[in-house]
């Protein structure tokens, strides 16, 4: 049985041992390193395994008769202990990326996409907004300009446990910003990978399903879409990994403006 970045499918029992004068091999488990006598074997990545011997090596779940394991370093993994240790987990929630989310990433972490929000005031931002990142905290460029503030006159300790107080923001004309749960980005996420301009019907039906209204909806297809056109082929919010990826993340593209250690830098 062949494996895919160490994914393997589809655990097959080998046919009968045949010893004869013209075709006598010896098979060697790879777990225990002893010769295989049994009738069946099972071989994964390559290797040939016991039947009793194939197990995750981190709960010794026999996993001879499951469909599908992990393997990578040379060890066997069931699918449960393979993503507790492997997954790649969003840097806010620490809960794990799947192969279906959308997400951002900031310097050399992952976000998923309503996790990418300012710790303070807790908006989720947008394209081509600036920010901070402080800790795997982000911050709003308004925020991170109050933090700074703070820490020179703390004379450089930053306190990152708690938000900036909303007495201390300045007050701004700007128009409020529409914030999304992570339920509502992902029914509109996957219809956008269907149909990138839905019609008027499929519009109602999103705004059925999500709550939100039909013009909040259609603003945000028309602006993803706009942002697609104008970063293509690099694309402002990354889409759904691949699912047959599953040993390690592709290379994804910063898409926000970063501000390292206090220096804002603009591209």
């Amino acid at each position: 049985m062949s494996a895919l970045n160490g994914h393997c499918r589809g655990l097959k029992e080998e046919g009968s041992l045949r010893r004869s004068p013209l075709s006598f091999r010896l098979f060697t488990c790879a777990r225990c390193a002893r010769e295989i006598l049994d009738r069946h074997l099972l071989k994964v990545h390559g290797l040939t395994w016991h039947l009793k011997c194939l197990k995750c090596s981190v709960c010794a779940m026999f996993l001879g008769h499951h469909n599908s394991c992990f393997f990578r370093n040379k060890e066997i993994f069931c699918k449960t202990d393979y993503t507790s240790a492997f997954a790649i987990k969003c840097a806010r929630c620490r809960h794990t990326v799947s192969a279906n989310d959308w997400v951002r990433r900031a310097g050399k972490d992952i976000y998923h996409l309503a996790c990418f929000a300012c710790m303070s005031c807790k908006r989720q931002l947008s394209t081509g907004e600036e920010f901070g990142l402080v800790e795997n905290q982000v911050l709003c460029r308004l925020h991170y300009d109050i933090m700074l503030q703070r820490v020179s006159d703390n004379g450089g300790v930053a306190h990152l446990g708690r938000n900036v107080p909303m007495d201390c923001i300045p007050k701004t004309a700007k128009r409020p910003r529409t914030s999304f749960t992570s339920e509502q980005l992902q029914v509109m996420q996957t219809q956008f990978i269907r149909d990138k301009n839905p019609d008027a019907q499929t519009l109602q039906r999103l705004a059925d399903v999500t709550g939100l209204s039909r013009r909040v909806i259609q603003v945000w297809f028309q602006n993803c879409r706009a942002r697609q056109k104008k970063r293509n082929p690099v694309h402002d919010i990354i889409p759904p990994l691949d699912s047959c990826q599953t040993s390690e993340m592709p290379l994804l593209s910063d898409n926000l403006l970063f501000l390292p250690s206090g220096r804002l830098e603009t591209h």
